[in-house]
């Protein structure tokens, strides 16, 4: 499918958000919202998919990642309120949502505030709110992250941060991501892929190419209340997650599943973080789109 690039402007500050589309018009519409960190160069992961050619995907890179501007007071909400305004230009009156990882309070508020246009919500080894209610199956580095954005001063944090990362990208990635080896098995597979790996690797760098600012915003998001009540989303979600994910364990699967009235929980055994949306890709979309081979 042809791809088709496009930047919006929003506000008075006309902040500049960044779009990639793929598929005619007249297809049903998937919007992916990405993870932390990403960008919208993910959704050419779907290119080999057997659905392919069946639906009409628009990615954005969300603000401060990629080339979408800053917008360091954006909430889930605000952000939903953009996206609609996109839609509306477009002409789009209902779609799909296909959300990944970090993207679920993104996703969630979209589903929230269009009500009537959210047919249905795909969440792929989504986020729940980080709370105390379920900080124990937080991993050793999201615990750390929880810590610091709730009890470091936004300006230390935001200070020390752009110090890591002046010194190096590759020390900043240190800090802030998993290290390959400690990876499970499934997701060292994934990044042993000589085509995927490196596709992986180069859209992070893209994600990051402003520094840290996208990986700081979604910090305080993920760290507090999403701001719109979770159990009003009426629309169908299927909820995707592998039982081997390390790096966002699957409780926070169960608590979004026992969180909205319309959920169901896929827990896929022998699936990580990164091999679940690699390996289960045609299965992902086909339930998203109610399509069967």
């Amino acid at each position: 499918m042809q791809k088709h690039d496009r930047s919006y402007s929003f506000g008075k500050k006309g902040r500049r958000l960044f779009v990639q589309e793929w598929g005619e018009p007249g297809l049903p519409v998937v919007l992916l919202v990405h993870g932390f960190p990403g960008c919208a160069d993910h959704g050419n992961l779907m290119s080999s998919s057997s659905y392919w050619k069946s639906f009409r995907l628009i990615a954005m890179d969300r603000p401060g990642y990629g080339k979408s501007d800053v917008q360091t007071d954006l909430t889930p909400m605000a952000f939903a309120e953009q996206i609609r305004t996109l839609l509306d230009k477009k002409e789009i009156q209902q779609f799909s949502i296909l959300s990944v990882s970090g993207g679920a309070p993104y996703s969630m508020a979209l589903a929230y505030l269009m009500k009537e246009r959210v047919l249905r919500m795909t969440s792929v080894a989504g986020v729940a709110p980080m709370t105390l209610r379920n900080f124990s199956y937080m991993n050793s580095r999201q615990k750390k992250t929880w810590a610091m954005r709730n009890f470091v001063p936004e300006r230390v944090l935001r200070f020390g941060m752009n110090m890591v990362w002046k010194s190096s990208l590759e020390k900043f990635e240190q800090l802030v991501f998993t290290e390959m080896e400690t990876f499970n098995e499934h997701d060292r597979r994934v990044f042993a892929d000589p085509v995927v790996g490196p596709f992986l690797t180069e859209t992070m760098r893209q994600a990051l190419r402003q520094g840290p600012c996208g990986i700081l915003h979604d910090m305080r998001v993920y760290s507090k209340s999403w701001g719109f009540p979770i159990n009003e989303i009426q629309c169908p979600v299927t909820l995707w997650h592998g039982s081997d994910d390390d790096v966002v364990h699957p409780r926070f699967a169960s608590d979004m599943r026992d969180r909205l009235p319309k959920a169901r929980l896929n827990l896929i055994s022998n699936e990580g973080h990164y091999s679940l949306p690699m390996n289960c890709r045609d299965a992902i979309l086909g339930d998203l789109l109610g399509l069967e081979l």
